[in-house]
């Protein structure tokens, strides 16, 4: 768990757990827990940015998401500018869909928590324009869906340094 997300389950809710690609999805199913498959989807919103700087002589790179580092090597006169500021979704998942593994018993209207969301929110920003995702959430089952109970107010950290 990264440092930004605050989510730990701190109310003590009956945990559901994600399950990232088939062999994992069908030995749950063959537990009896329902999977319920998502599609993953990369929000626009979590990104992280990136500048690469090469040495003229060696051809050595430096990569740097941090501004000030960026500009200080760029002093050196034997240091260029070899990829300006770019950004990227910094999440790779092996699979282009998982699912919540979700128990026989579980009530309409029960409160639970995920620790490994499918769903992309912002969990924090940092400074230089980089977003991260929250990687767990408290949510509610409704029968037929977890509705995550995502808030920002709450849910989403500032990082500025």
């Amino acid at each position: 768990m990264e440092f930004w997300n605050k989510n730990k389950n701190a109310n003590k809710l009956r945990v559901i757990k994600t399950a990232r690609n088939k062999n994992s999805i069908n030995e749950a199913a063959n537990q009896g827990l329902k999977p319920l498959l998502k599609i993953l989807v990369p929000s626009s919103k979590i990104r992280s940015s990136y500048a690469v700087i090469q040495n003229k002589t060696t051809g050595q790179i430096e990569v740097t998401s941090d501004v000030r580092t960026f500009y200080e090597l760029l002093e050196n006169p034997d240091w260029e500018t070899a990829i300006n500021w770019s950004e990227y979704y910094p999440y790779n998942f092996a699979s282009p869909f998982a699912a919540y593994l979700i128990p026989n018993d579980i009530q309409i209207g029960e409160r639970v928590f995920i620790e490994d969301l499918i769903e992309d929110y912002v969990g924090a920003t940092l400074d230089q324009s980089s977003h991260r995702r929250l990687e767990s959430s408290e949510a509610i089952w409704n029968g037929e869906d977890l509705v995550i109970q995502y808030n920002p107010k709450i849910d989403l950290s500032s990082f500025v340094g």
